[in-house]
């Protein structure tokens, strides 16, 4: 068997190429080169650096995808992967705290949400950055099929169990070509922390919640400046999958 992001009766579709392929689309297109120039010019963050996360969330957007459960119903068809993109996040999360973000802990998540998404910030910091361009986008993805009940309720992954044949592709063949090729500090220790993360085991245990409240969605009649950010690199993210799943699933 193995470890697949599309598979039907007629065509199938790998994870590993899915995201290798996203992740190169999402750091190449010129409107991410774009969007990390014009962050540059007016928040003064690191251009690469914005490229690099932006990269970094085509990588991970689907990541939750070889979770075991899901990976078993692929030997016959796997179409659907019912809300992996939640599982996705959290592992994003669970990165970023690894990589020492601050702004992600247990203590801190919470705030760090209601300011990206409520407040108008005038700086961001590496974790602000991070949530804007990789955390939130990941979680957005699938907008229309979220199920905005199930954050509320805290109904979450607690563990992330990686299926055999995905843990082989994502640890011995994807991660580690992808440390060689990021330049800044932040997206190396991301990249890192999934690479050793997955050395020790192929369950990931402690997932962390994703901290939403119902107005993080809704509340949009005077929404904050960052917003506008968020929703640039979704659309970069949004592209990239469905030009890369066409050409794969066609």
């Amino acid at each position: 068997m193995a470890c697949y992001a599309f598979k039907d009766d007629n065509k199938a579709e790998y994870l590993i190429d899915h995201l290798r392929n996203v992740m190169i689309c999402c750091k190449d297109r010129w409107e991410s080169k774009g969007l990390s120039k014009k962050i540059h010019n007016i928040y003064k963050v690191d251009e690469t650096l914005v490229n690099e996360l932006i990269a970094i969330a085509g990588l991970l957007h689907d990541i939750g995808k070889a979770h075991k459960d899901y990976q078993l119903n692929c030997e016959d068809a796997c179409k659907e992967f019912t809300d992996h993109y939640i599982l996705s996040t959290q592992f994003s999360i669970y990165l970023g705290r690894k990589a020492g973000l601050s702004e992600l802990s247990a203590e801190s998540i919470s705030d760090t949400f209601n300011n990206i998404l409520l407040k108008d910030l005038e700086r961001f910091t590496e974790g602000n950055i991070y949530v804007l361009i990789v955390v939130i986008p990941i979680l957005l993805h699938h907008y229309a099929q979220i199920n905005v009940v199930k954050f509320l309720l805290k109904d979450l992954h607690r563990d992330f169990n990686v299926h055999t044949d995905c843990w082989e592709d994502l640890l011995l063949k994807l991660f580690n070509e992808v440390i060689y090729i990021m330049k800044t500090e932040l997206s190396k220790k991301i990249i890192k922390s999934a690479y050793e993360t997955l050395t020790k085991s192929s369950t990931i245990k402690d997932l962390p919640g994703i901290p939403l409240k119902r107005e993080y969605l809704f509340n949009l009649r005077k929404p904050p400046h960052q917003r506008f950010i968020i929703d640039a690199a979704l659309g970069i993210l949004n592209l990239c999958d469905g030009i890369v799943a066409s050409r794969s699933r066609r």
